[in-house]
């Protein structure tokens, strides 16, 4: 057992009785000014005397010292001490110096610093480890007592560290230990002596056992932040000392293993190890960690056979050779060989293999960590290698395509470090190369020098030079042409994105090393602008269905300057400007924004109306374009006006309104002469009129009781009109006429510069209050919520704005009352409007308006003080119908407040008599005011315990140990919590409250125990608070009970819990209700235990159990009891005990007949007899092993199992659900691998399958087949002989099959789904007996009908029409089929496969396409059985190909080749016939021209269907099929004949299209269906005509038809993108 060190106090050992001798009372002041006037003055006093004076002199100094540092001193007294202390170690004194050196003064000094350095780390206390150091060194006269010390302190810090001391100072004791060992002062050795004697080592430990253990001991630490940096030198300090003292390599071998030990204990000490522990080693000690990197470095890529390396591994891993690589010791893998066997030694080059198959992995951590790895550099000079750029080249699409927005982010902050690289390394090349050309004497000198190492070394020749400025340039052209790339109308949305912003980044990051500031690459713009391809994709995106795509296009676009936007593209035949483009791109947006009235296209036209009015570089011009939308504007508005219903469908407003506001900043951020203020001043006019207009237009809309519904009967004949649409109008109309006012008014915000000419564009002050007047009768009328939103927010504008209209407008009359007549007129409306469905619609925003304004009148306290006083007002039902409720605006208005990031702070100072308010309103009588209370106390509770925690945070409770209240900040909580909890007793703990008021009693009760439940009792009142909540636990209410306990469980997190339950059972011996509720508590105390990591003594809860509850007459009486007490035995196995308890002995049978009305109970009790039944006799077979009796265990669950099939499904769901759970553990119990296959393996398998003939419920055959599944899974990756017979037979599989299609059987989707995941397993276990039972025909026929069959359901399983459930299953279907089927692994050492799998490999291959992420990672690990390594999706999808290419394309295999034709032309839909061979089958192909007609069909609607699938891009999958697939499978074969007629037809009606019209930036080429099939038809042309060369003459009409395309399509500006595809 560990020893217990108990820290001694501060006096002890001290010498009082001498300290008392002399008296230094009545000494001068200036005595101790410091020390040398302290010692002066000591050795003034005669000599007999002075040790004695001296240890007066030490207890008044620490004495001073100690004040100071509960006072939080500078120091000073501190180091008086210490000086004084090491003045009298250098006395000439000999008395003097041996009393210095003294081992109770030491040992008092040592303990006076671990208290004040914990608490206060004060530099000053540094001084007091040098004296300690040199008090047990060999300059202590008293070797005795310098052995004594060490020893002393030597045990005091390993005991901190092994957790056995009685006071755990460990942030002092880690630094005395660092100190200690960074002088010397203690050795390795005997620190681990040391540890031996005081934690037990195992024998068979080993000779680093100890070590091991005391390393572990400090990882532990490290999960302290403040104590992470100590540990870590600590660890430091013996890694270091091992590597020295044993052989080298220590720390390549065990440290590097112990620090992978820690990280999976903890996995978030990563940065902490990376920072604390390898930065050290990798700074002080080369040698150490050049083995280290070898050592990691070494490991090589990923496989299947590795993959048992976890996630932490890997990243600590990746982690060091990054930190490696910063630090010099790691470089890029390169192609070149080094130039001396010198560079070898002391560096590491990554491995490209293993590089990139970190670069693919699975994991999102493990693929930034490796991106990060080969972007890093010790400096940002430092060239890349070519096979760095091979490998961003081959993995930056996956990186820019993954669903996961923080990886994604991630990424572009490391893209932002490989472009400023690489233009820093283009920089240094291109003054390199100027070098060169200027000193001549030096190129022609023929003596070769040795290359130095580092990252800012001179060049070494010109050709170097030249071919590192190549490359670098190479690559960021590269670069460019890729963004533009993943920019195309079929790329995903994240695609775009993160292209957006990562050519936003490429503009902004300057060239040259360290440059800060501002910057814009010209070069890099030029490059974009004068693309004209470019150009039309970022105006494309404008009209993109996704806000931040649009907001990132138009951005890039803005930053052009007025060079660049009026000089010509580079396009052959059309040369205009961007400027031009941008006015031919307008109209276009405007006509297509007014022909659908989505808000996608709305904005996307308004952005561009906004963006060309940036780009006009002329503000006469700026104004007048302002005034041309106006006019189109008002026009709308007009016919608005007179017929509302055909203006909803023609005429929609809000692109207009948004074009304003994003022309508006561009006019507010100059200044105007007098004559163009005056301008502006009627634009703002005409502004406000606009928005008046339509909000007279659409009121009748917006504030409809019921907005969602309301169509006026005028309307409803309107074609194409219905609720959505008048309501989107109506709503839109409004938004953004609110938000273009706040721009408006917001103009008063700015502060012109003092030397700016001509004047700030403000509004008139008639135009700002006419604005502000109508946001609060819009705000004081809506009922949309989505509208009052966004008019809230430029009402708030306007209230705080008119604190400022003194100052710009100082004669103005009446500015000042505006904000106090906008609160009355609030008042007036809280106190007269009707309470309706919206509860108070607007008024809470008016009220939070008001206050943000931030005035002196009204203010703050003056307007909370009349809101509470309105919600005090009592009314009765008698009194009210609920229609007119002041009392609920007034709720609502606070509730507000609370809610506000501008008012919450402000509302803090209020929030206990809030409280209490809400607490007094669950009492009235008017449900509608309990209602609004109750919202309120939620909103209260937010704002004490936060709004960011997990869902799963909040319902743990809390953990005991954290602060989540401060009741000090808050005195009069506790009060309140006790007054809520006083005011629910009469009614919920009595039998005499009606049904209304236990309602109102447990809503008021609720919210207090929430706080309790989640924050913790207060100290001071724990006790009453205990006494209240404990009578809960006998409600008649089963929810206040649970709550209850919840609750209780908060006070018993600390010290002996079950003495506190034992006082819980007092009073429940006869009260049914109260000990089930005690029962709860212990259950969800057990629960929580076990959730924060601490061991639960199962004996001894059962033995308490057995004792106290089960002989107790209410127990005896009640099956719900029984139930609760059987559900905390089943508990207990979880919590860490491992004891077993037999049904018998938990439950006394008992002969009480129940009631008939008992029959849920019953049930209940049934469901925890079932689960204690199977979890028992999987313990008894973990502790006896495999026999007779436990078999006959077994056969006893499981007839209980098959009798309650058809009585009880909810107790056989619950069996079936805890049988795997319970038998792993059973597995990892015996850790043997023959457990898999033992007896009781096959009796499962038969159980499983016995349920699922059974006629049982949908819900228990689908658990009983996942059982089954999962089963058969762990069977088949056993190898050895035995697995066949534990297998079901062929026998029982087609039994198995045929019970499951029985007519009239029931199948919901949760069998449904459970079918099909099963399916996966059972069908590698047919292959698997089929593969062990021989090879003959009849057999090889059958099997190859059921794999294409099979591989058709899953096929269709995956549709994308299907729900997630059903796809997700299929998916875990066919990975359990690749993995545990082995016959891709017999035949992958052939060079070709079976068609019979092609149906499963097209299914692999759909699901790697899935659009959710979940299912696309399933469908990777299944592919990796196949491909041999872990990969991401779209790298395992390229994979899968080039294999399936690799074993199929043979010369007689026609079924791959029309597999592919499928794939290339986009219908895949056809592979649903492989069900037989597809070589026979016959395929009508879709023409290109029908499937041109359908994209070109475009869908006007308001709501257009969102596509089911945005995961693919028909660009990358007919890319990836052509370049791995094309020329090995259709080459001289009848598909490739086939392919040859559609691809021709598809040209032909292509170029029809592009001669009848001309295209451009939104053109019939930017939807992106028209797009995929031009993409399809032109990719397969290009391919054809590579591959097969021009000797036919189908193909020679191929590419002449593909270079008229280019041609006409260059003539008629047809998409860019579409002719570098047909480039040949």
């Amino acid at each position: 057992m560990p020893k217990t060190v108990h820290m001694e106090a501060q006096n002890a050992n001290v010498p009082v009785d001498r300290a008392n001798k002399r008296d230094l009372t009545g000494l001068s002041p200036e005595v101790f000014d410091n020390a040398n006037t302290v010692t002066k003055w000591l050795m003034s006093q005669p000599q007999e005397s002075r040790v004695d004076t001296a240890q007066a002199l030490f207890e008044k100094l620490i004495y001073d010292a100690s004040n100071s540092r509960q006072s939080h001193g500078n120091g000073h007294d501190c180091v008086k001490l210490c000086s004084f202390v090491q003045q009298c170690i250098k006395s000439p004194d000999l008395a003097v110096r041996q009393w210095a050196f003294t081992e109770p003064l030491s040992r008092r000094l040592f303990h006076f610093y671990l208290e004040w350095y914990e608490h206060d780390p004060h530099r000053a206390l540094r001084l007091i480890l040098d004296i300690l150091v040199t008090a047990c060194s060999a300059a202590n006269p008293s070797p005795e007592d310098a052995k004594l010390l060490k020893d002393h302190i030597l045990n005091t810090l390993v005991c901190i560290v092994a957790r056995t001391s009685a006071t755990q100072l460990t942030k002092s004791g880690l630094q005395c230990l660092d100190h200690f060992l960074s002088k010397q002062a203690i050795t390795l050795d005997e620190i681990k002596d040391q540890y031996a004697r005081i934690q037990t080592v195992p024998d068979d430990a080993g000779e680093y056992g100890a070590w091991r253990s005391f390393i572990h001991e400090l990882f532990s630490w490290m999960e302290l932040s403040y104590v992470s940096p100590l540990a870590g030198k600590v660890i430091v300090h013996v890694f270091r000392g091992l590597e020295k003292d044993s052989s080298p390599g220590f720390v390549a071998q065990l440290g590097q293993s112990w620090l992978q030990d820690g990280l999976e204990r903890n996995p978030h000490l990563l940065d902490d190890i990376k920072n604390h522990v390898l930065v050290p080693i990798f700074k002080h000690d080369k040698p150490a960690a050049l083995r280290l990197l070898s050592a990691l470095n070494s490991q090589g890529s990923l496989s299947v056979v590795s993959h048992e390396l976890t996630d932490q591994t890997l990243l600590f891993r990746l982690a060091a050779l990054e930190l490696g690589k910063k630090t010099g010791l790691v470089e890029e893998p390169s192609r070149e060989s080094p130039d001396s066997e010198d560079q070898v030694a002391d560096r590491v080059i990554l491995q490209e293999a293993a590089l990139s198959s970190f670069l693919a992995h699975p994991s999102l951590s493990v693929r930034a960590s490796a991106f990060s790895l080969l972007v890093s550099s010790q400096a940002t000079t430092k060239p890349f290698s070519q096979v760095a750029f091979d490998l961003l080249k081959k993995h930056l699409p996956a990186f820019h395509a993954d669903y996961d927005a923080k990886l994604r982010n991630e990424v572009l902050g490391l893209s932002k470090s490989l472009i400023r690289r690489v233009k820093n390394v283009v920089t240094v090349s291109q003054r390199s190369l100027a070098n060169f050309t200027s000193q001549e004497a030096q190129s022609t000198s023929k003596t070769a020098t040795k290359r130095k190492l580092g990252p800012e070394a001179a060049l070494k020749d010109e050709a170097e030079a030249k071919q590192i400025l190549d490359s670098h340039e190479a690559f960021l052209a590269w670069y460019i042409s890729f963004l533009k790339s993943e920019l195309v109308p079929t790329a995903s949305y994240q695609r775009h994105i993160t292209a957006l912003k990562a050519a936003l980044l490429t503009l902004k990051i300057g060239k040259h090393a360290g440059a800060t500031g501002e910057y814009f690459d010209v070069e890099i713009a030029q490059v974009i602008s004068t693309d004209y391809t470019w150009i039309r994709l970022l105006l494309d995106l404008l009209m993109d269905p996704f806000d931040d795509v649009r907001e990132g296009s138009s951005t890039l676009l803005s930053l052009f300057p007025s060079e660049i936007v009026n000089s010509p593209t580079n396009s052959p035949h059309y040369s205009a400007t961007l400027l031009e483009i941008l006015r031919e791109f307008c109209p276009r947006a405007q006509a297509l924004a007014d022909r659908t009235g989505r808000a996608d296209h709305g904005d996307g036209a308004a952005r561009s109306q906004g963006l060309l009015c940036g780009w006009l570089n002329d503000q006469e011009r700026q104004i007048g374009l302002v005034s041309t939308i106006l006019d189109g504007l008002e026009a709308k508005i007009s016919k608005a006006e007179n017929d509302l219903g055909h203006a909803v469908v023609e005429k929609p407003v809000h692109p207009d309104f948004a074009a304003l506001s994003y022309a508006w900043p561009v006019l507010a951020k100059s200044t105007y002469s007098d004559s163009e203020i005056e301008a502006i001043n009627k634009i703002h006019t005409r502004i406000l009129g606009c928005s008046q207009r339509i909000w007279s237009a659409v009121e009748h809309v917006l504030c409809d009781d019921s907005p969602e519904g309301h169509l006026p009967e005028e309307m409803e004949e309107i074609d194409g009109l219905d609720t959505k649409d008048l309501l989107s109008y109506s709503f839109r109309a409004v938004h953004e006429s609110s938000n273009l006012l706040r721009l408006m008014v917001g103009t008063l915000g700015q502060t012109p510069a003092n030397d700016a000419p001509g004047r700030v564009p403000y509004p008139p002050l008639d135009v700002f209050k006419r604005a502000g007047n109508l946001t609060f009768e819009q705000l004081s009328k809506l009922r949309h919520r989505g509208a009052f939103s966004t008019v809230s927010l430029t009402f708030t504008t306007c209230c705080q704005l008119t604190q400022k209209l003194q100052n710009i407008y100082p004669d103005a009359t009446g500015s000042d009352n505006l904000l106090r007549d906008w609160y009355q007129g609030t008042l007036d409306c809280i106190m007269t409007q009707a309470s309706t469905t919206r509860r108070s619609a607007g008024i809470p925003s008016l009220i939070a308006a008001v206050l943000a304004a931030g005035a002196q009148s009204p203010s703050f306290s003056d307007v909370f003080h009349t809101l509470e006083d309105i919600a005090k007002k009592e009314v009765t039902m008698a009194e009210t119908d609920g229609s007119n409720l002041p009392q609920v605006h007034a709720l609502n208005s606070l509730r507000e407040i609370f809610r506000s990031s501008l008012l919450s702070k402000k509302a803090e100072g209020f929030l206990a008599t809030t409280l209490q308010l809400a607490a007094t309103s669950l009492k009235s009588e008017v449900w509608a005011i309990r209602n609004c209370g109750l919202l309120l106390l939620r909103s209260l509770i937010d704002s004490l315990l936060g709004t960011g925690e997990s869902k799963s945070v909040i319902e743990s409770g809390w953990d005991g140990v954290s602060i989540r209240i401060s009741y000090n900040k808050y005195p009069t909580l506790p009060g309140v919590i006790l007054g809520l909890l006083k005011s629910a007793d009469s009614s919920i703990l009595t039998e005499t409250g009606g049904i209304n008021s236990n309602s109102a009693a447990a809503e008021a009760v609720f919210p207090a125990l929430d706080i309790i439940r989640r924050a913790g009792p207060p100290e001071e009142n724990r006790e009453e608070l205990w006494g209240r909540i404990t009578a809960y636990l006998g409600s008649r209410i089963w929810h206040v009970r649970e709550i209850a306990a919840r609750t209780l469980c908060s006070f018993l997190l600390r010290g002996n819990w079950l003495t506190s339950v034992a006082r819980l059972l007092r009073g429940a011996e006869e009260d049914v209700n109260r000990l089930h509720g005690v029962l709860l508590t212990v259950r969800f105390v057990l629960e929580r235990k076990v959730q924060l990591g601490e061991g639960v003594d199962g004996f001894e809860v059962e033995q308490f159990l057995t004792a106290e509850v089960s002989v107790l007459p209410a127990f005896k009486a009640c099956p719900i009891v029984q139930a609760a007490y059987l559900e905390i035995f089943n508990l207990l196995p979880n919590s860490g005990s491992g004891d077993v308890f037999p049904l018998e002995d938990v439950l006394p049978s008992t002969d009480q007949e129940h009631e008939p009305h008992l029959a849920l109970a019953k049930s209940l009790l049934r469901t925890e007899e079932g689960i204690k039944l199977v979890k028992d006799t999987a313990g008894t077979r973990a502790l006896i092993g495999p026999g007779r009796a436990s078999s006959n265990d077994f056969a006893k669950m499981g007839k209980y199992l098959l009798d309650i099939l058809s009585t009880d499904t909810n107790t056989a769901c619950k069996m079936l659900e805890v049988m795997p759970k319970a038998w792993d553990k059973v597995q990892r119990t015996r850790m043997e691998a023959v457990d898999l296959v033992d007896d009781i393996t096959p009796q499962l398998v038969g159980l499983y399958a016995e349920v699922v003939h059974r006629h049982a419920a949908p819900e228990v055959r689908a658990q009983a087949l996942l059982n089954l599944g999962s089963l058969v899974d762990k069977i088949l990756l056993v190898t050895h002989r035995t697995v066949g017979e534990s297998l079901p037979s062929a026998e029982e599989l087609d039994r198995l099959w045929t019970s499951l299609q029985r007519q009239g059987e029931i199948i919901n989707p949760t069998l449904a789904c459970a079918i099909i995941k099963a399916s996966g397993s059972l069908m590698a276990a047919a292959v698997r007996l089929t593969t062990s039972e021989g090879d003959d025909k009849t057999t090889s026929q059958t099997l190859e009908r059921r794999l294409r069959n099979w591989g058709v359901l899953i096929a269709d399983s995956l549709d994308v029409e299907n729900t997630f459930d059903t796809r997700h299953a299929a998916t875990e279907a066919l990975k359990s089929f690749f993995l545990g089927s082995s016959s891709h692994q017999q035949e992958s050492a052939n060079k070709t496969w079976s068609s019979k799998y092609l149906p499963i490999f097209s299914a692999l291959y759909d699901s790697l396409l899935d659009d959710d992420d979940e299912v696309r990672e399933v469908a990777s690990s299944a592919a990796s059985a196949l491909t041999g390594q872990y990969f991401v999706a779209p790298e395992a999808a390229n994979n899968l190909v080039t294999l399936l290419s690799q074993r199929f394309s043979h010369h007689d295999n026609k079924e791959f080749a029309r597999y592919v034709l499928c794939r290339l032309v986009g219908q895949p839909g056809h592979l649903l016939s492989l069900t037989t061979s597809l070589s026979t089958a016959k395929i009508e192909l879709t023409p290109a021209k029908s499937l041109l007609q359908k994209a070109l069909d475009f869908d006007d609607s308001l709501f257009a269907a969102e596509e089911q699938n945005l995961f693919i891009d028909e660009v990358r999958e007919t890319m990836r099929w052509r370049e791995r697939a094309f020329s090995s499978a259709l080459a001289a074969t009848a598909s490739g004949n086939e392919l040859v007629e559609w691809t021709e037809q598809g040209l032909e009606y292509i170029i029809s299209l592009a001669e009848k019209e001309k295209d451009g930036p939104l053109g019939w080429t930017s939807d992106q269906h028209v797009f995929a099939v031009c993409a399809r038809v032109v990719l397969c042309a290009g391919g054809i005509f590579k591959s097969f060369g021009t000797t036919d003459a189908g193909r020679r009409e191929v590419g002449e038809l593909l270079e008229k395309f280019r041609v006409v399509g260059e003539r008629m500006r047809v998409h860019g993108s579409l002719l570098e595809m047909a480039r040949l």
